[in-house]
């Protein structure tokens, strides 16, 4: 297995570490230290792994990847809407959902949103 394998493997493991606690938190009344905790792990493999796939890869620090940053902090911040119960379990998954699948967009395109400048002729 090369470099970039086992980053993304772990990567993987991170966000199923990260949904199973997601699912422990929003589907119960009680808060739970134990979902807590898998959350923490899950968002620490993520971010471990998704910058040692970024080292592997090259890449430097495009759009994309400050785009699933800040998406990354959003799951981090689900704990706290959890923990003081502000919004449902319904509406946290379709925020959780809607953000993974922006995370998967911007993973497998990787847009770069430059702007190309116009050049036009002089004679």
């Amino acid at each position: 297995m090369s470099k970039f394998e086992i980053y993304r493997l772990l990567h993987f493991a991170g966000i199923f570490t990260l949904l199973y606690a997601f699912g422990s938190l929003f589907i119960g009344k009680n808060y739970n230290k134990g979902a807590a905790m898998l959350h923490g792990v899950g968002l620490l493999l993520i971010l471990v792994s998704g910058f040692g796939m970024q080292a592997v890869m090259n890449h430097g620090f495009p759009i994309w990847i400050i785009l699933k940053l800040l998406i990354w902090v959003a799951f981090g911040g689900f704990l706290v809407l959890a923990k003081k119960s502000v919004i449902n379990g319904f509406t946290a998954w379709v925020l959780i959902l809607t953000l993974g699948l922006c995370s998967v967009y911007l993973a497998k395109h990787r847009p770069t949103f430059s702007v190309k400048a116009k050049v036009t002729e002089t004679k």
